[in-house]
């Protein structure tokens, strides 16, 4: 038997129909939910990333929609970026006489160790319509090298 699914902060988030194993992860649905954003605030942001390694480079691709260029901060360490920032958002509508306001804000930070060391000196990045770009070299050390074999 399917159980159709309600999102409300602070209520139940699936209609359990009095089954123990669905109470259980009811309760558990909603303790993270009210653990990581409180009681009826929003979720933390947290961007999407999708790493490809190349040959040569890293590319690292993140969504940061609703940011602008001065509300984030890419750092590279090592074999480590780091991507910072804040994300606030703010509305405001009235309707009827009524004056409704919301205001989010929440900072995040993503780190993403890769697996060989990078030149950070020579790595690039862009952001266009929400999505930030990051093009990361591996580092001469971290190439791979074929070594010829000489007959003896």
């Amino acid at each position: 038997m399917a159980f159709p699914i309600v999102f409300r902060p602070g209520r139940s988030l699936v209609q359990n129909g009095g089954d123990p194993f669905w109470s259980s992860v009811d309760r558990l649905v909603e303790d993270l939910w009210r653990s990581n954003a409180g009681e009826g605030a929003a979720v933390a942001f947290a961007p999407r990333l999708e790493v490809v390694e190349r040959e040569n480079e890293y590319l690292v691709t993140a969504e940061l929609p609703g940011l602008e260029e001065k509300d984030f901060q890419i750092e590279v360490h090592g074999n480590v970026l780091t991507i910072r920032g804040e994300k606030r958002s703010e509305s405001t509508s009235e309707q009827k006489g009524r004056h409704f306001s919301e205001r989010v804000y929440g900072e995040f930070r993503r780190a993403i160790e890769l697996p060989v060391e990078v030149s950070s000196d020579k790595a690039s990045a862009a952001f266009k319509n929400g999505v930030l770009t990051v093009t990361l070299p591996k580092a001469e050390t971290a190439k791979v090298r074929h070594i010829p074999v000489n007959a003896a």
